[in-house]
């Protein structure tokens, strides 16, 4: 990077110096070329303009709106607060954050955890990490779980279905046998121990790294990237982490030991924050299916069906739980349904009555489970097999159930996948525990609102601070519109047998319109791939299609729209595409919506509501549980399409249900879709 010319001896200065080094005199560090959309402090500021104050870690020119998001983040974390903010499109809300994060954790000796839910969003993180380290030195790395960087087990077979506490002791045993200088050990792990930690981390304070990048730089030496993580993460100023590592009870202290940070040791930034509450009640549900029952009764076998308690052997707990599971799904199952909600306790006084056990020889049998399953764990291990068992999981997930209050869940039996038990976490209370000792966090998305159910779900202390930062872009250049016609409800579908084809016409002319990339948003894929046959017979243009569970080849159909010119992409709304991605410019033009996606009815979301109900009052249920998610589903459809100052698009929702958010969303009815697109766009070659 150049430096400049000090303006009163005209030394070249290097861009490392704050000061002239003949003169003495201080300049500002340079922090190299803007980013795309910014200007430099320095550019064409207009007779009289007044500079704004530059916060001390912002890296770029900032904006009012910009200095003011970093001052209500580092305030929030000087008074140990949370701040629950909506930052919108073009606020530069990580790079706020992180500035407002840095400048109270290293004036207070503090670490900071920025929370991520996606490894395109930590890339993000260490991108603006490097920009800030242009001005004021930082360091960071991106965390990644075993499973996805342990190039020893990279190289097993099928190590995609070894659980997670599986993959933890074939690392331990196999470091161990590294350390005795024994046959069998880790040769990535040994490579890490001979280069030491030195390398890594001053590679990491160098080039602040992606996720890939750092793997790769470990894996041209042969070095384990998840020890390499592991001694670095202690030693750098921000770590990107992912949600379940937080979330995750046992994850998480075993994370904040080998941060060796307490409590008051770390700051949190909670990223694309709409999606926690949902993620940590994901983290505590839990199945108990016929199909973990049966592997545990199959392993019994091998294990010479031990006694368990006095009456009870493994074996025929196996047999006991799969007939009361089968039973419940015919005795308490609607026909035409395929679950049914099981009353209190209901598992506990059918295995009671069955087995003629106490609660305590109830509690006696689950350990007896655990302690035979682990034993077995370690007696595979020593034999060089995997070490998994299906008696430890069956142990593991009867305690489990028998530990979950009915206040806290709703348990459920299915018929899905041979029969299960479903148990669903409506509170997330190790969560919202986890948060309220936090001091000082910011949870931030471009679509919060309503702030306050967020922060009461969470049961956020009760001197958070919300705030909405809007989006410093010019509203005039986006269009929303809604067409009045159509309406892509299940129940209306399913009355108006021409429905679907109106909602097909519609895509397909604003399809042939232009020649603009535009991507489509459908509520589900079960509504992509019904509409796909005639929307490529229609549309004559480069089309690429989500497919769900194809990660490798989306990132490649993605790249292939961004670096192209008049594709439609076609995708669902909540997923990957709708989420974290940036299309700035010509990328994106036209977002097409396609029906409001709201929740599929099922009995953990009515249980929801009610409790909403109950809590927030009447009404607020439904709101909160489906319409709210919803709509904030749609928002970040729309938001793809302006990512920069000169950004202009048009976004189109067809479902006339959107009127009942119009002022939320800035959306207005059309008569003539494809004119109302033309006329805001201008000029396209199909007309």
């Amino acid at each position: 990077m150049a430096g400049h010319f000090c303006p009163r001896c005209n030394t070249l200065v290097p861009p490392i110096l704050s000061h002239c080094p003949r003169c003495g005199r201080e300049h500002e560090r340079v922090v190299g070329p803007a980013r795309q959309g910014e200007r430099t402090e320095e550019e064409d500021l207009a007779p009289n303009t007044v500079k704004i104050e530059r916060p001390p870690y912002f890296p770029y020119r900032p904006r009012p709106s910009q200095v003011e998001i970093v001052r209500a983040v580092e305030d929030a974390m000087d008074s140990g607060k949370h701040l629950v903010m909506e930052s919108g499109t073009g606020t530069g809300k990580t790079v706020c954050s992180l500035v407002g994060a840095l400048q109270h954790a290293k004036a207070n000796k503090k670490k900071v955890l920025y929370l991520t839910r996606t490894i395109s969003q930590s890339d993000q993180v260490m991108k603006e990490l490097r920009s800030i380290s242009r001005r004021q030195r930082v360091t960071g790395i991106p965390m990644l779980g075993r499973r996805k960087s342990c190039l020893l087990i990279r190289s097993l077979d099928e190590f995609e279905d070894i659980p997670p506490h599986a993959l933890a002791k074939i690392c331990e045993e196999r470091k161990s046998r590294t350390l005795a200088k024994q046959k069998g050990g880790c040769p990535h792990y040994a490579d890490f121990l001979a280069i030491g930690e030195t390398s890594f981390l001053q590679y990491c304070s160098n080039h602040l790294p992606t996720a890939a990048e750092f793997d790769t730089f470990c894996e041209k030496q042969g070095a384990c990237p998840y020890e390499a993580r592991k001694a670095v993460m202690p030693l750098v100023d921000v770590v990107a982490v992912p949600y379940v590592q937080l979330l995750s009870k046992e994850i998480r202290s075993q994370l904040l030991d080998r941060l060796q940070l307490t409590m008051d040791d770390f700051v949190l930034i909670v990223d694309e924050a709409h999606n926690l509450i949902d993620a940590a009640r994901d983290q505590e549900s839990f199945d108990l299916s016929v199909r973990d029952i049966e592997a545990a009764e199959a392993e019994s076998k091998e294990l010479g069906n031990p006694r368990l308690v006095n009456g009870v052997e493994h074996t025929y707990l196996c047999i006991t739980l799969r007939r009361i599971i089968e039973e419940a799904i015919k005795e308490q199952i609607p026909r035409g349904s395929f679950d049914a909600k099981l009353g209190r306790r209901f598992l506990e006084g059918r295995l009671r009555g069955e087995l003629e056990l106490s609660d305590e020889e109830m509690r006696s049998m689950c350990a007896n489970l655990v302690n035979i399953g682990q034993e077995h764990v370690d007696t595979r291990l020593e034999a060089g097999k995997e070490p998994v068992s299906a008696t430890l999981r069956l142990g593991s997930l009867l305690t489990e159930w028998f530990q979950a209050e009915d206040s806290r869940f709703v348990k459920i039996v299915s018929s899905d996948d041979l029969g299960c038990l479903r148990a669903y976490c409506l509170d997330p209370q190790e969560t919202t525990r986890f948060l309220r000792e936090v001091k000082g966090a910011v949870h931030m998305s471009g679509t919060m609102q309503p702030l306050r159910q967020y922060a009461d779900i969470l049961d956020l202390p009760s001197d958070r601070e919300l705030r909405i930062f809007p989006s410093p872009f010019p509203p005039e250049n986006r269009l929303v519109l809604y067409a009045e016609d159509v309406c892509a409800g299940q129940r209306e579908m399913r009355e108006d047998p021409t429905m679907r084809t109106r909602i097909e016409d519609h895509i397909i002319d604003i399809c042939q319109a232009t020649d603009r990339n535009t991507m489509v948003f459908f509520r589900s894929y079960e509504m992509l791939r019904s509409m796909r046959g005639r929307i490529e017979e229609s549309v004559d243009r480069p089309l690429y299609w989500e497919e769900a569970g194809s990660s490798r080849r989306l990132a490649s159909s993605i790249q292939a729209f961004k670096k192209g010119r008049g594709g439609v992409f076609f995708t669902v709304m909540g997923g990957k595409v709708a989420e974290g991605l940036d299309f700035p410019g010509q990328e994106l033009d036209i977002a097409v919506v396609v029906g409001l996606p709201y929740p599929p009815p099922s009995l953990p979301l009515e249980e929801l509501r009610r409790r909403y109900d109950r809590m927030y009052g009447q009404g607020r249920g439904w709101e909160y549980s489906s319409a709210v998610p919803a709509v904030r589903k749609v928002q970040q459809a729309v938001g793809r399409l302006i990512r920069t100052e000169t950004d202009r698009g048009v976004a189109i929702i067809l479902d006339n249900r959107i009127s009942r958010y119009r002022e939320q969303i800035g959306a207005r009815p059309s008569d003539d879709l494809v004119k109302d697109l033309v006329g805001f766009l201008g000029w396209s070659k199909r007309f």
